[in-house]
């Protein structure tokens, strides 16, 4: 639509009036001649007067479009696309500016980081808004952060709070950020006719996922705040600016994986990582460093164009202890995410704890620790419920059922903790004592007796893809069979449960659960000679080995924390005391509070880097390693078609640089100026009338000019020579 910044002067279109007022009463002064002959001077006479209307209307023409358009171009008008808003004056107006803070935005492009482009044309746009134009501002993270919450007319506080703004170790989610705006000025009174919304992100498609995803409306939430209404698509208008490079680089190590899990001192293992790569291929340096336990490692790596490109590095043996180790790639535009960082846990022995009567766990005690030595710690039954059992590996209960209430409860949270529980069967306990354990993997129905001439069994497994016992070699040239006389019989298995090895083609001889993050390990027989003949079989003592290895690898304690995340502290730090205190990399004390049913978590982690652990009167030791999640580092650009597909915006407008985004802004609302055009039209136009004003004056012949008198005397209509 057509709006006149300064209407005042279109009164000026009155002047319209004066050239054919001009015109109209302009008198022409006729010579009166006395002439005999008065025939041709009626005619001449006659051409003259038409020729001059004619020529006359042309000139009122030109000389009263010059005036409009002088009038046209001090009124200053305005051709505007909104269709909100008087046409006389500009409409008032709420803008919601929606600055993305994930770590992407630390991309360095030749502008500097993108955080500050997107800054400086925030600042830009607050700038530029008329005094009774409202604003508010929105950070989009994985929670979008209100920091001008309702729209506003102070824009001074506005540009304060601006200049705190600043990226995050984490994601975005800007459809989220958007509809949280959205209904925010739903809900106020004082509506305005126009609004506006501005992203100023870096151009990574991920913070985008959200619209892909979403139907035509998103669903709401229980406030009703996620909501983007059909609406609002198709009234408000979108403008994008995608701050960061059109085609961005970047490489990353994205994930590290150990091999065997379970690192013993003085023996190397394998560290898998995964470098990320945004881009095409390039060759990078990767370091591997461990302060204290091993010199850097220097690996010279190719990383695939657009892709994770796996690279194997081998430890050397390292010494016992809790190492904070960081794996590093090249600098490149995006710093923030170039190391990743984890814990080496080496340990010299895995203590083990063995309850059960003394004839039921000689055998096991010794398999467990074939030289002696204090790695094995053997209990009665009814003193389980006095142990801590947050210092062992692996729990093996032989024939000790049935157990109290106290000890069952503290069972259940070591294993959920991260342990290991191993049950054998025995001859104290009655088929419904296991009823006392709901977690073990398949509920026991009753005793078997086996006769002798079904007693020799063989050992098989029930999937070679088992994780448990995939890597596990039997001894070489051992044939895996036992004799049996007595077995449990078991229901279906439990949620979870499931059968590793079978004694013969049905009979279930040892299943697993997964509980809490530990495992819950449940055999046919007992661990003595008197049900079976395992404790014989070179079978025995690998398969209890595989047991505690595999499980205190996998089970205990994780290399690596994420960011942004309550964390249980018997998972992330299972030997975390009451009175110990954690620091983050920047001394500041993180706070560990009682989720309640004894369970404790660590506040969310803001700071990526090596959390420590200190204890009172103690100095400061390593406890966990944060990251930030990886799938920011993938830089995969958005197209403009792409966000015109998935926002679903009838208005969008999509600017690679603040400049164009702040023009697009002022064309929408401000509109097009054409008074430079008029301008330039009248210039022309003048010259035209200047031109055809003159011309006319020169042409003009007067009547004596055109007669002429021959020798005859007679008056003739053209003059000869």
């Amino acid at each position: 639509m057509l709006v006149f910044l300064n209407p005042i002067y279109l009164w000026g279109l009155a002047a319209l009036s004066i050239p054919l007022a001009l015109h109209l009463f302009q008198r022409r002064r006729t010579v009166v001649v006395p002439f005999p002959t008065l025939r041709f001077l009626k005619l001449a006479q006659k051409r003259s007067a038409s020729r001059v209307r004619f020529e006359n209307l042309l000139l009122w023409l030109l000389r009263s479009l010059l005036l409009a358009l002088l009038a046209l171009a001090f009124a200053m008008p305005v051709l505007r696309k909104s269709r909100a808003g008087n046409w006389l004056a500009r409409g008032r107006r709420d803008v919601v500016i929606v600055i993305d803070t994930s770590y992407s935005m630390a991309y360095e492009t030749d502008r500097g980081a993108v955080i500050d482009t997107a800054r400086g044309a925030a600042e830009e746009l607050i700038g530029s808004l008329a005094p009774a134009d409202r604003v508010c501002i929105y950070l989009a993270a994985e929670t979008p952060r209100p920091l001008i919450e309702r729209p506003t007319t102070e824009h001074a506080a506005a540009l304060q709070a601006l200049r705190g703004v600043t990226w995050h170790h984490g994601s975005s989610a800007i459809d989220a950020a958007i509809a949280q705006a959205l209904h925010t000025l739903d809900q106020e009174k004082d509506t305005r006719p126009e609004r506006e919304i501005y992203v100023l992100t870096d151009g990574q498609a991920r913070p985008w996922h959200g619209f892909r995803s979403a139907t035509d409306d998103h669903a709401p939430s229980s406030d009703g705040s996620s909501v983007i209404a059909r609406e609002h698509r198709d009234r408000i208008p979108l403008y994008v600016l995608l701050g960061g490079a059109e085609r961005p680089e970047n490489t990353w190590p994205a994930s590290v994986t150990l091999t065997p899990p379970l690192l013993l001192a003085g023996q190397e293992a394998r560290l898998t990582a995964k470098i990320g790569r945004t881009g095409p291929a390039r060759q990078l340096s990767l370091v591997l460093s461990c302060d204290g336990a091993m010199e850097p490692l220097n690996r010279s790596v190719l990383a695939g164009a657009d892709s994770e490109t796996p690279v194997e590095l081998v430890l050397p043996a390292l010494p016992p202890g809790l190492w904070p180790a960081e794996l590093r790639t090249t600098t490149d535009a995006l710093p923030c995410d170039d190391a990743l960082g984890f814990m080496l846990r080496v340990r010299d022995r895995l203590p083990v704890l063995v309850a059960g009567p003394p004839g039921a766990v000689r055998y096991l005690s010794a398999a467990l620790a074939p030289g002696g030595g204090d790695a094995v710690t053997v209990v009665a039954p009814d003193e389980l419920g006095s142990v801590d059992l947050a210092g062992y590996e692996a729990l093996f209960l032989a024939d000790a059922l049935p157990l109290s209430g106290q000890a069952i409860l503290a069972i259940e949270s070591y294993v959920k903790a991260g342990g290991i529980l191993a049950v054998f069967a025995g001859d104290r306990a009655a088929p419904g004592a296991y009823g006392d354990l709901p977690f073990l993997p398949a509920p026991v129905r009753g005793v078997a007796q086996i006769p002798v001439r079904e007693a020799v069994r063989h050992i098989g497994r029930v999937s070679r893809e088992d994780a448990i016992f995939r890597d596990f070699r039997f001894p070489q040239g051992v044939v895996p069979t036992l004799a049996l006389k007595r077995v449990l019989l078991f229901d279906p298995p439990a949620p979870g449960g499931t059968v590793v090895l079978t004694a013969g083609d049905d009979q279930p001889f040892l299943l697993v659960r997964p509980l809490g993050r530990g495992l819950v390990f449940q055999f046919a027989v007992s661990a003595g000679r008197d049900w079976s003949t395992l404790p014989l079989t070179a079978f025995f003592v690998p398969v209890v080995h595989q047991i505690v290895r595999h499980g205190a690898g996998v089970t205990r304690q994780s290399p690596a924390a994420p960011l942004q995340t309550e964390l249980p502290v018997d998972e992330y730090l299972p030997d975390f005391r009451a009175d110990d205190r954690l620091y983050a990399p920047s001394g500041q004390e993180i706070p560990v509070r009682d989720a309640g049913n004894l369970v404790r978590v660590v506040e969310p982690l803001a700071e990526p880097g090596l959390y420590t652990r200190r204890r009172a009167g103690g100095e400061p030791v390593p406890a966990l390693f944060a990251n930030p999640a990886r799938d920011e580092s993938r830089l995969d650009p958005v197209t403009p078609e792409e966000l015109e597909a998935w926002t679903g915006f009838k208005t969008l407008r999509v600017e690679r640089s603040p400049e164009a985004l702040l023009a697009a802004a002022a064309e929408q609302h401000h509109g097009r100026e054409l008074t430079e055009l008029l301008l330039w039209l009248i210039l022309p136009l003048a010259l035209a009338e200047w031109w055809f004003a003159n011309r006319t004056l020169r042409q003009g012949t007067r009547l004596t000019e055109s007669l002429a008198i021959d020798p005859a005397g007679k008056v003739t209509g053209t003059a000869t020579t």
